[in-house]
């Protein structure tokens, strides 16, 4: 917002601009260590380019912000007073270091037991090292030549502890605290020696200092078919609107908002509502003809209506079951584009701690409660595997997602349908177990549901050859010194814009050639080193990180959420595999904001690019000397 302001002729992500101020202080500096107010960095330099990077998650633990809370509650003077009363411990007690809850109640427990204060502030700095070696940098690469920056880096106790932790000295330049300022400073002026910038559209400081701001909120309405209600602040700076908020970063992203490589995601959204058509009808859609939010809808075209959530595994087979119960005579209904209302309904409607995804599951069986004569919430306990050994299962939360809806909402059996079905069985399995659950309560033979779910099948399967025939298309269309990204995540995440932030999109108009997993075809990625993989969802995640691996032009990145407990070591997983190849793993949750997944997406962007420089120059070398 301040560049627009001030009309700022680059505007740079955080990353770039450390590691190119890091790099014109010293200029052998390998490893950059970054503690700001709110957020922390890593990144990795090598012939004076980031060529990796991470930041923390949502978790705040041990970044300035934090530490001015708790020097604040325990009457300390940040500035000075607290690094000397740490340095003068001499036993540091070994506090909790994963989160600010924990550091801070293991504060409050060792004072009530006598420990003294420079013991307690020794070791706090200690704790701030550790959760950001654990929590940051995990088992990324640190060079011999690391570099420590932003607020806290002024901190001679917490300096102190980083070197006896990593037993090396820590480079220390001036004004560390606004190394970032510099480095966007550096990087404007070289643009502007290459002729980049010919001239400056800064306005000048009087004219900053003379121009009256204004600003008022509005509901976007930018998109019809959007239904977020995001609210929009409009600012006037001296006669030039700028407009800042927003849940699909159509106002944030910085200059030419056009795409600049096709969206992918947009082409399976398309494609999905292609093998729709005409076999389901959009909630929204009803309400549009004058469907009133409390009204049920009986009947359409004289057949009982189905409703069916658009999330989680539902989304994922939508097709398959759409198809299923038209089959048999049913009108579906789905529920629409998961918007701020849905989730909110879902968040508000909880009566247990979950992941997001789960939370926004609810949202939809909500606002479809009421509107349809039935609730189709199957509880699927696996999917198809490549391997017959695999087990393919869903996450517990996935699997039991129809009992929390039902219980929370007190949904009444009468409108209920919920058989429990194994994607992964033979067909026969299926169409019996979907036969006791279904067939006597509504008459239906078990040729019939097995007609019915054979054909489905067959839609569900022919979509999904379809994507990756799509996938080949857009393999084939690259040229060899390309650089793509293969994205990789649950469905369920990737596909819904809402949880996945457009991510999509906003890919598209950063310039990079990105396509999701189900795209690409991985049956044939050999996973035998993960032979406990008993997820199927993560197996695919694995596979398509496999992929990502074996390419040299490709890169990965991994979308998933707070709170999701198979992830929490799949994640571990997924590093493993990509070793030193840089790679952008993405938690997003109802918390998440655009602006943030842009400024890491422009990061990754600048880092893929500079490693398959090297790459390609590596290569032509080599090649140099071969002949």
């Amino acid at each position: 917002m301040v560049g627009d302001f001030i009309k700022a002729d680059l505007i740079i992500d955080e990353i770039t601009t450390h590691a190119r101020a890091a790099v014109h202080w010293d200029p052998d500096v390998d490893t950059v260590f970054e503690i700001g107010g709110q957020d922390s960095k890593y990144i990795w330099i090598e012939h004076g380019n980031p060529m990796d990077f991470d930041m923390n998650k949502v978790c705040a633990a041990g970044t300035g912000s934090f530490l001015h809370e708790l020097a604040n509650k325990l009457k300390i003077n940040i500035v000075r007073e607290f690094q000397d009363i740490a340095l003068s411990s001499d036993s540091p007690i070994n506090l909790a270091e994963r989160c600010t809850v924990f550091m801070e109640s293991d504060l409050v427990s060792y004072a009530q037991k006598g420990a003294r204060l420079q013991d307690l502030i020794a070791g706090l700095c200690y704790a701030i090292v550790h959760n950001y070696l654990n929590r940051v940098v995990e088992k990324r690469r640190i060079g011999k030549r690391v570099m420590f920056l932003g607020g806290p880096s002024l901190n001679k106790g917490i300096v102190a502890a980083f070197e006896n932790v990593l037993d090396q000295e820590i480079i220390m330049p001036e004004h560390r605290e606004v190394l970032g300022a510099h480095g966007a400073a550096l990087s404007i002026k070289e643009k502007r020696v290459s002729s980049e910038f010919v001239r400056s559209d800064f306005p000048g400081l009087d004219t900053l200092i003379q121009a009256k701001i204004s600003n008022k909120e509005k509901i976007c309405r930018a998109d019809k078919n959007c239904h977020n209600e995001c609210k929009l602040k409009i600012y006037d700076f001296g006669g030039r609107k700028s407009i800042w908020g927003g849940d699909c970063g159509r106002y944030e992203m910085r200059g030419d908002r056009t795409e600049k490589e096709g969206d992918w995601f947009k082409k399976r959204e398309l494609l999905f509502l292609d093998y729709l058509k005409g076999n389901s009808v959009d909630l929204a859609e009803l309400r549009s003809q004058g469907l009133a939010a409390n009204q049920v809808q009986e009947s359409f075209d004289g057949k009982p209506t189905i409703g069916i959530p658009r999330a989680l595994h539902m989304l994922q087979h939508s097709i398959l079951w759409s198809h299923f119960w038209t089959t048999l005579g049913f009108a579906v209904v789905l529920s629409p584009k998961t918007d701020q209302e849905i989730a909110v309904a879902g968040i508000e409607s909880m009566t247990s701690e979950t992941c997001y995804p789960i939370q926004v599951y609810q949202g939809h069986v909500k606002t479809l409660m009421g509107q349809t004569r039935y609730l189709f919430l199957p509880t699927t306990i696996n999917l198809t595997t490549p391997q017959s050994e695999e087990t393919g299962l869903f996450c517990p939360l996935v699997q039991g997602s129809q009992y929390m809806a039902s219980a929370a909402l007190n949904i009444s059996p009468s409108s209920l349908i919920s058989p429990t079905v194994y994607l992964k069985e033979p067909v026969e399995r299926i169409v019996l177990d979907l036969h006791r659950s279904l067939g006597e309560r509504f008459g239906l033979s078990q040729r019939q549901i097995d007609r019915a779910y054979r054909q489905a099948w067959e839609v569900q399967m022919t979509f999904q050859r379809d994507l990756v025939q799509q996938g080949r298309t857009f393999l084939h269309s690259l040229q060899p010194n390309d650089l793509w990204v293969a994205v990789s995540g649950r469905p369920y995440n990737l596909h819904d814009e809402r949880l996945s932030l457009r991510l999509g999109q906003n890919l598209a108009k950063l310039g990079i050639k990105a396509i999701p997993q189900d795209f690409l075809d991985t049956a044939s990625v050999d996973l035998s080193d993960f032979p406990n993989m008993y997820w199927g969802l993560g197996a695919q995640i694995l596979r398509t990180a496999k992929l990502v691996k074996a390419h040299s032009g490709c890169y990965g990145i991994h979308l998933t959420n707070f709170s999701c407990g198979a992830d929490s070591f799949i994640e571990h997983f997924y590093r493993h595999v990509m070793g030193e190849k840089p790679y952008l793993i993405l938690e997003l949750d109802e918390h998440s904001a655009v602006a943030g997944v842009i400024t890491r997406l422009e990061a990754f962007k600048n880092v893929i690019h500079n490693e398959h420089k090297q790459t390609l120059s590596n290569w032509q070398e080599m090649k140099c000397r071969a002949s």
